[in-house]
């Protein structure tokens, strides 16, 4: 890892902002073609990635690698002032394909020396990303390859591994909700699985999570919703229908509840935040 050498030419696929939402949070997603990285510029927050909780300031880095599960949620005291863009196309040397940093590394960087210029770097992406001036796609490549070098600079020195997790079983749980999330399962269903006692299960995952399996699954299908309804032209009828809801009006009051805006709302203020350069 001591140099960043790319197989392959990495692609900005989206790069936006968030700035000054107190009430604004992300519930939990994973994005399964592309990795993300977050630069919080002002404010404070807790994220949470692949279920471990992180409270950011001004200067820290997240990286959520292609497929990790993650979510959001800003102070509404100081609220987030972010910048964010998704990447893809990126085989760097010796890490899985979109991957930017290595198995076993902090997801949460602190940026010390590196913060204004990373800063600098988000926002002249953002610019270029914006203005499509003549050649901003050269200005833009070099610029995301020379985050991409700093980045690997940093990771030499805070990477390590985390920390065992005491609670092997909630992890598990927590797994499998993952992976069944769109089957809309009652918590007999989960228990059956484990061969345990729902009681039992429930509170072993609340304890290490502090929500319910049944909440934690329908947080993780409105953060689909909420994914599918920037990143896709997808109608919110199909969205619903995908995330096993036959009604689509009872989507819509279900989305609205737990997001706070409805998903037409959701859809508008999220593309405007945001910069797409390309479809995938």
């Amino acid at each position: 890892m001591g140099n960043t050498r790319t197989e392959t030419t990495p692609t900005l696929v989206y790069i936006g902002k968030v700035s000054g939402h107190p009430s604004w949070n992300f519930p939990s997603h994973a994005h399964e073609d592309l990795s993300e990285m977050i630069f919080i510029s002002d404010g404070e927050g807790l994220i949470k990635i692949d279920g471990q909780p992180y409270v950011v300031e001004q200067g820290d880095l997240l990286i959520y690698n292609q497929g990790i599960i993650h979510e959001e949620c800003s102070s509404p005291i100081c609220p987030l002032n972010t910048y964010y863009c998704g990447v893809t196309n990126l085989k760097i040397e010796g890490l899985s394909g979109n991957s930017i940093i290595p198995e076993g590394a902090t997801p949460h960087i602190k940026t010390k020396a590196y913060g204004d210029k990373i800063k600098t770097i988000f926002s002249f992406l953002h610019e270029e990303s914006t203005s499509k001036g003549k050649g901003y796609e050269i200005i833009c490549e070099s610029l995301l390859l020379t985050l991409l070098t700093w980045i690997q600079r940093m990771v030499e020195i805070d990477k390590g591994l985390p920390k065992k997790d005491p609670d092997a079983l909630a992890v598990q749980i927590k797994a499998f909700l993952d992976q069944n999330y769109l089957k809309h399962m009652k918590l007999r269903d989960i228990s059956e699985a484990f061969h345990m006692n729902a009681y039992y299960l429930s509170h072993v995952f609340k304890k290490k999570y502090n929500d319910s399996p049944i909440n934690y699954m329908l947080y993780r299908r409105m953060g689909e919703a909420k994914r599918l309804l920037i990143n896709t032209d997808m109608k919110i009828g199909e969205i619903a229908h995908f995330l096993g809801y036959e009604n689509a009006n009872y989507f819509t009051i279900l989305f609205t509840k737990t997001m706070g805006e409805s998903p037409t709302q959701c859809k508008k203020n999220g593309r405007r935040e945001r910069v797409s350069l390309f479809e995938i």
